[in-house]
């Protein structure tokens, strides 16, 4: 990191799902103000119109705390930088390679670089948008991916998170590195689901090529996953209705009192 310290900023910036009429107003101005725009190639595919005539900086997926160092290190420099993230820089996003890069740096340095933290509109709320309200109760998001988390983990966890009746939106559910994830995911999920539990399977929420099915627990593994698949459980309330996935606001237990 450079010693020569030169106030810049450093704008963590979620850009939603994908389209970009679900980008915030404040997101949108982060961008076209900054100097740089750093992010996985496919994140600032979904924003080119905003920075065809900008210096942008295009990291491989695997890359964060690389993309992060960068980013950090260019502020230090005295720039103006955007480091954008799909949905939200702090859910699965940006955010924590960020602070970890901050966390490497003395205190001069970390005073020096003027840190915003932009939210954005997650997959999971636009895709419990697209298809009802699923999420109106409780609810918790898991990704199955283990590049992070071990899958030790990621089942101790999803199987709480059925166990207690939330609903359930699950992220990342398949790749070409991990394509059998999903199904021991849904080897889970039937044992503390009925068959003809609902589900929704969103895929490229928001964006021209969105798909949205809905489905059982029964008839899930039926349908096709991938890394831009949102996958989601109802809890023991939910239903379906005219073609949506609906929870009631109201727990039948409040209800029949």
């Amino acid at each position: 990191m450079a010693d020569n310290v030169t106030s810049g900023s450093l704008t963590l910036v979620g850009i939603g799902p994908g389209g970009l009429d679900y980008l915030t107003r404040r997101a949108e101005r982060a961008i076209c103000d900054a100097d740089v725009v750093v992010g996985y190639r496919l994140y600032l595919e979904l924003i080119i119109p905003l920075i065809e005539d900008k210096q942008y900086l295009e990291f491989p997926m695997g890359a964060e705390f690389e993309r992060a160092q960068e980013s950090v290190r260019r502020a230090l420099d005295g720039e103006r930088v955007a480091l954008v993230t799909g949905g939200d820089p702090g859910i699965y996003g940006m955010a924590a390679p960020t602070y970890q890069a901050l966390n490497d740096l003395d205190e001069s340095q970390v005073a020096a670089v003027n840190l915003e933290v932009i939210p954005g509109v997650t997959a999971a709320t636009a895709s419990a948008a697209i298809v009802g309200t699923p999420l109106i109760q409780d609810f918790a998001v898991i990704s199955l991916s283990d590049r992070f988390v071990p899958w030790e983990v990621i089942e101790k966890r999803l199987r709480n998170t059925l166990d207690a009746d939330l609903a359930v939106v699950i992220y990342e559910p398949a790749s070409r590195h991990r394509p059998s994830h999903m199904m021991k995911a849904w080897r889970i999920i039937s044992e503390y689901r009925e068959p003809d539990s609902p589900v929704a399977v969103v895929r490229d929420a928001t964006r021209p090529d969105q798909t949205a099915t809905l489905s059982t627990v029964a008839e899930m593994m039926n349908l096709p996953y991938d890394m831009k698949t949102t996958v989601i459980i109802g809890n023991s309330t939910s239903y379906i209705a005219r073609g949506l996935l609906m929870t009631p606001r109201e727990h039948p237990e409040i209800t029949n009192k």
